[in-house]
Parts: structure tokens; sequence; C-alpha cells
């Protein structure tokens, strides 16, 4: 046995070493490999570009570039072509230091693969620690522009995209000596010294970080290099011209969609003529409720925010539910009871109850408060509906105008729907196919701008529903009547007015809770001497009974979901790519 154990001992040792060897020799090559990839960087000791504009307008463009490797291997160098604003490239020869490439993909040869932007790439044997100078020739048709009163040329001589700094450039523009430069030339990009002499331009640049580009930009008289505009400029001056005529036929269509929908509008509007309550009654100071109208029904009336919640605490008041502080781990957390009732209540009571107590099992006992708001706004419809039907009744609202109200919201509201997807169909059709003919583009130019009207439409029409009144002239006299009250209540709440009794505290409690004022309220009623807590609030703490009423009212005022009422071209340049080696 003890043999065996030796043994095994010895074998678990061995492979242990074993393990241990690999291990150092994967870390020793990572660390390696690592290593020369750190080590691997490159950049561009000169970066010098030949421009030669030629007699028949056509540009000449001879880029050398001296790049300086460190470390290693480098495989490739790779400048991409792009056809920014220009017509044609053709790439007449690389070199690779002074030696022409042939054409291939292997070490020593150039690949050339046609496209936009067409991709130059030197293929290299293994190369590290070594300087070479790469060569590319190639002539661009369409690089010199007509503006409105000269020819100019706009040449991105270095390129946008290179992750490489440049130590030093020259760019060297050659022209025809009988024709004059119009102006100094001008650099954009990096910051470089310019010369000129007979059909010469000399710029120098010096420290040319990564990723900065350098444009040369130089003006001759109008038609001195260019006998017509090249076809990428007179194509985009043809776009603009179509843009502009179907912008015209989009604005004439929104025009005529939005005064034909305001003339409907206005048609219709006149049928139900606003009726405003008498001047006397809009300006009458009001102390008292103008009326023994319940206090939901006078805040829906008077276009109150909050008309469950003066329904809740004049319930409260009447003894159909109680409020209840119960205890928490933090905060304060209030419960709304309900107490057996001896008669029927009204409507919109009715309905209060189920939106707030409702499940599936029918009325539940108690709810909390928060809860309860939350229950409320996804259960206005019914409630809302009540207050109305009551208003009905009442005489103070009109069932005709109230039906045509919602007529005008639902229609408006589908207008507004309707003229966005319009819109926006119209754009992507636009962008996807509009500038091919010039006929598309202009229908859906009309696409948009009936899209637009209808917007616009659909907005005012939303706008006008939301001040369309339902009431009838009694209902118009009786809603100005409880806004003065309200602004009565509003005085009070803030301390610009007081009560000429204390018990009004209580009895106004519902009706300034509809008008959005329970927690100013609650705020001032604990302020006031010998005016006792409501006989339907129960506090946590006996001593602590108005902090807890104050809560409770702050509480309620968060209630979210009530039931209210309801160019010379100077910006671009040609050329341009990427440059770049690995």
């Amino acid at each position: 046995m003890s043999l065996l154990s030796n043994r095994s001992v010895g074998c678990a040792a061995r492979r242990a070493a074993r393990l241990s060897l690999v291990l150092l020799l994967a870390l020793t090559i990572t660390a390696r490999l690592t290593a020369s990839a750190a080590a691997k960087s490159y950049r561009a000791d000169r970066f010098d570009v030949d421009l030669v504009i030629e007699p028949d307008g056509r540009l000449l463009v001879t880029e050398t570039v001296v790049f300086r490797f460190e470390g290693g291997p480098f495989t490739y160098v790779f400048r991409d072509l792009a056809f920014t604003e220009l017509d044609d490239i053709e790439v007449i020869e690389a070199r690779l230091d002074g030696q022409p490439l042939p054409s291939g993909t292997g070490p020593g040869q150039v690949e050339i693969r046609p496209g936009r932007p067409l991709e130059v790439t030197w293929h290299l044997p293994p190369t590290a620690d070594a300087i070479h100078t790469f060569t590319l020739v190639y002539r661009v048709e369409g690089a010199i522009r007509q503006l409105a009163d000269a020819d100019a040329l706009f040449w991105r001589a270095i390129p946008e995209e290179h992750d490489y700094p440049i130590a030093a450039a020259t760019i060297t523009l050659r022209y025809p000596e009988t024709v004059p430069l119009l102006g100094r030339p001008a650099v954009r990009g990096a910051r470089a010294e310019i010369e000129t002499g007979p059909g010469l331009v000399v710029a120098t640049a010096e420290e040319i970080d990564e990723d900065e580009d350098v444009v040369i930009e130089a003006r001759f008289p109008a038609g001195s290099l260019a006998a017509a505009p090249p076809r990428w400029q007179a194509a985009q001056a043809s776009r603009q011209r179509q843009t502009l005529q179907a912008l015209s036929f989009g604005l004439v269509a929104a025009l005529l969609t939005a005064l034909s929908g305001g003339g409907l509008l206005a048609r219709s509007w006149r049928r139900y003529p606003h009726q405003p309550a008498p001047a006397s009654v809009r300006q009458m100071a009001r102390t008292e409720p103008p009326s023994d109208l319940a206090p939901a029904l006078a805040v829906r009336l008077a276009d109150g925010s909050m008309p469950a919640l003066a329904a809740l605490f004049d319930m409260a008041q009447a003894g159909v539910v109680s409020i209840e502080e119960v205890p928490t781990r933090w905060g304060r957390k209030f419960l709304v009871r309900r107490r057996p009732v001896a008669g029927s209540l009204e409507p919109h009571q009715q309905a209060l109850l189920e939106g707030m107590f409702g499940d599936r099992a029918g009325l539940k006992e108690s709810v909390d408060l928060a809860e309860a708001g939350r229950r409320m706004s996804t259960r206005q419809k019914p409630f809302g509906d009540a207050l109305e039907s009551q208003l009905i009744a009442l005489g103070l609202f009109d069932a005709e105008r109230l039906r045509y109200r919602r007529r005008l919201l639902v229609t408006t509201v589908l207008a507004m729907v309707l003229g966005i997807v319009v819109f926006v169909l119209g754009l992507v059709v636009a962008g996807v196919v509009g500038w091919r003919s010039e006929i598309g583009l202009q229908a859906l130019a009309v696409a948009i701008g009936v899209g637009v009207g209808l917007f616009v439409v659909g907005f005012v029409g939303v706008i006008l529903a939301g001040t369309f009144s339902p009431r009838t002239p009694a209902g118009e006299e009786q809603a100005a009547a409880w806004r003065r009250f309200g602004d009565y209540l509003k005085e009070v709440a803030r301390g610009r007015q007081s009560l000429m009794q204390a018990e009004q505290f209580a009895a106004f409690l519902p009706y300034a809770a509809g008008f959005g004022l329970a927690e100013d309220w609650g705020k001032r009623y604990i302020q006031q001497t010998n005016v006792p807590l409501p006989a339907w609030f129960t506090g946590l703490q006996p001593g602590d009974g108005y902090e807890a009423f104050a809560a409770v009212m702050a509480a309620g005022s968060s209630w979210s979901g009530d039931s209210g009422s309801g160019g010379d071209g100077g910006g671009g340049a040609s050329g341009g790519g990427a440059s770049g080696a690995g």
C-alpha cells in the first residue's frame, strides 16, 4: 500500500509539473504576441499631393506617401477613393518605392477594386521596421465645378479618414498659365502656408493629426476651365429645382387641406353658438355655494379639475365612507372604508364607489387612498358619464351639444393621427424613391402637404373641442357663479381671505378639493383655532390628528386620474476617402 501510494504521489507531481510548464509556455507566447502587437505602429513622414488641371478640365492627381513602419509585420497599405462631388475616377498607376506594381493580390502586387469608394491595396511581403514610399496616380472627371461667377476646385487632398499622424505635407496645384486666379487660394483643415506663382499654387502643412483632412480651394474665371458643369453638379441642381417645385406643390396641398378642413370646422361650429353668462353673473363675488348642487356636479359644471375627489369628501361627510390612517414602515398610509348606506346614492356617487372598491368579487370593504386614485385613473368613463347624465337631467348640460363635442373630438383626433401617418409615409417613400422622377417627387410632396394640413386641422379641432361648452344658458350662469365661488376658495386656501364661520372649513372642503385646492386647504385648516377635525377622519396618533389630516389632503391632491372637463459650394469638397496600413 505504501509503494502504491508513493507511485501515485510521484505521478501526480509529474503531471502538475508538465501542466505548469505548458501554462508558462502559453503565458510567454501570449506576452510576446501582446508586446509585438503593442509595438506595431506606423506614421507618415510625408503625404504629398500633386494636382494638375488638364486643358480639358480633368484633374490628374499624384499622391506620394512615405510610411515609417515600426514593429510589424505589415502586409498591406490601402487607399479608398471617395466619389464625393465628382463624376469618375481612373487609376493610372500604383508604385512602391518608385517601381510600378503589377495588378494582383500577392505580395508585390496592387489590387484595384472598382466601386464607391474605389479601393486600392498595395500587398506587401511581411514588413517590419522599414520606410517605404507609396505612389498613386489617378485621373478625375468632374472635379472642376461651376459657381455663379467662377470655375472652382475644392479638393480634399488629405483624406478625412486616416488613423496615423502626418509629419509634413505639400499640396501642389498646377493649372494653365493663361488662366488667372480669382483671389487668393485657401486651405481648410490643418494650418498651411500658401505660395503662388504663374500656373502654380503650393500649400505646405506640418503635424497633421489623425483623421484631420486638408482641403485646397482655388477659383478661376467662369468658363475658363470647364464649358459646362460636371454631371454630378448638374444632377444636384436638377434635384434642387425639382425639390423646390415639389415643395410648392406640397405647400399648396397643405394650405388647401387646412382651408378646407377649417371651413368644415367653422361651418359645424356655427351650428352651436356659445351663449356666455351675463357679465353681472361672471363678475359677482361669491362667498357661499351658489346652489345646493352636489360638489362633484358643481366642479364638473365649472370645469374644475378633480370632481372625483370632491365626490369622495362629499361622501365622507355624508357617512358613506370614512378615511383612517394605518401603520406603515415609512411615510403615511390611509385607508378608505365603506360604511353602511341607509338610502340610495346619486348615480355619480355609486359610480365612484364601484370605481374605487369594485373587483371581480364585488365591492371591497376598504382600499388604500393612493390605490383608489390609481383605480379611478383607469375607470374614469363611468364616473364621468354619470356626472354628465345628471347635469343633463338638471337642464345644465345640453345632450346634443355634448354629443357634438364628442364627435368633434373623435373626428379631429383621427384627422391628427391620419395626418401623421400620411406625413411619415410620404417622407419614407420620398427618401426611397421620390427623387427618381419629378412627377413622383411632386406626388409625394402633395401627400406630405395633405398630411401636414390634416394634422393642423385636427390640432385646431382638438383645441376647439376642449373649449366647446356643452352647457345650456342656465348651465352657463351657474357655471360662472361656481367659478367665482372657486376663486373665493382659492383666496381662502392661500390666506388672502377668511371664512366667516369656522365650521365652513369642513363644509367647503369637498368644493375646495374638487377645484384642486386640497393640499392648501388642509394646511390652512390646521392653522385655524377651534376647528375640529372632521368626524369621518381618524389619525393614527391622538396628538397628531391635524398633521395626519393635512397629509391625507395632500395625498388626495396627488390623484392622477380624475374626471375633469373635458449656395457657392464652399462647404463641400471633391475627393477624400480613407487611407491606412495593416
